[in-house]
């Protein structure tokens, strides 16, 4: 027997997390880029839609720029 597992999307959680901070989707791009990790807003975008396979190095990096844990990105809604 096979369970269904639902994907998780972390989009949610990360589009609070750039409007808490007061960046937009451009800004958050040309963050990224600047530390090194390959970003456009058009991919930034697809994120946050959960329609992109997000990388390890560009989880670690929103990570680091948000300053929060993973259970943040991960909390599920409440």
């Amino acid at each position: 027997m096979k369970l269904k597992q639902e994907p998780i999307g972390i989009g949610q959680n990360l589009r609070k997390l750039r409007q808490d901070a007061g960046y937009s989707q451009s800004q958050v791009a040309a963050i990224l880029c600047e530390r090194g990790v390959y970003m456009t807003t058009d991919i930034y975008k697809k994120i946050e839609q959960n329609k992109y396979n997000i990388r390890i190095s560009e989880l670690n990096a929103l990570k680091e720029l948000y300053q929060v844990g993973y259970e943040e990105l991960f909390q599920a809604d409440s």
